[in-house]
């Protein structure tokens, strides 16, 4: 008799990674607390430092907007299927350059989120995620306090050896407490892309992410790329970017540069 042919295993997604290597979508956002951005699909504890920031430059408007954060982030992972994680800008610093100009520096936004596979453990990996961010921002908010949400869907599919194609779709909700109208929002970010892992320490990502409703009927379609690597087994960096190229959107861009330590 002729032996059946052995089936090769199905890639178990999250198994693949086991160093500082960054996971899952770019993570740079427009919005306070990276609202609209989801995390990796994949549960694990780490602690790291962010530092990032945004430019609005029209010189036809005479008009111009700096902003610089940095943040501590973290997660923990409660389970294989179960994650919490935290974003704490510890420094937001604000720059309005107009024929009136202001500048805030203070305390920024906190985000707080879980996420929970709803099925895992082979190549397709979902997951409902979703995060509140806090009016923490003291100096920056100073006669209001933004409370914002999104809450949605994030997934990721692994075709082939060291490829990853992901994507999630985030309905978001933000209003203003304080003594003047609530100026409530709501909208929906979605956000489909690639990694690639060229080597077990080094991995490539792009991104394209779409906003609607949230400030108007398109906020703005956006292309995303990082680069990230792996130090040793625990540390990782991640270089990171987002240029608008429809929509409301002002920014030219966005940048963060992310360090991590998977615990």
């Amino acid at each position: 008799m002729i032996p059946e042919a052995v089936q090769p295993a199905p890639i178990a997604l999250c198994d693949a990674i086991q160093n500082g290597l960054a996971e899952g979508q770019v993570q740079v956002g427009f919005y306070g607390g990276d609202l609209g951005v989801a995390p990796s699909v994949c549960p694990r504890t780490s602690v790291g430092f962010t530092g990032g920031g945004s430019a609005i430059i029209e010189t036809e408007n005479l008009y111009g907007r700096i902003l610089a954060t940095g943040a501590l982030k973290g997660s923990l992972a409660l389970s294989d299927r179960a994650m919490v994680f935290a974003t704490v800008e510890g420094v937001r610093y604000d720059s309005l350059i107009a024929p009136i100009s202001s500048s805030a520096i203070g305390p920024g936004y906190t985000a707080v989120g879980a996420s929970w596979q709803v099925h895992g453990g082979g190549p397709v990996v979902l997951a409902a995620v979703g995060k509140f961010v806090l009016p923490t921002a003291f100096t920056i908010d100073r006669h209001s306090w933004p409370l914002a949400v999104d809450l949605g869907v994030n997934a990721a599919w692994t075709p082939a050896d060291r490829i990853v194609l992901h994507g999630s779709l985030l309905g978001m909700y933000s209003m203003a407490l304080g003594g003047g109208p609530l100026y409530p929002s709501q909208g929906v970010s979605v956000d489909v892309g690639a990694e690639w892992r060229a080597t077990a320490g080094l991995g490539l990502v792009l991104d394209g992410r779409a906003g609607f409703g949230y400030t108007g009927a398109v906020d703005g379609v956006s292309a995303g790329f990082g680069v990230r690597g792996a130090i040793g087994t625990h540390a990782g960096l991640a270089l990171e970017l987002v240029a608008p190229l429809a929509g409301r959107e002002r920014n030219l861009a966005g940048a963060d540069l992310r360090f991590d330590w998977r615990i």
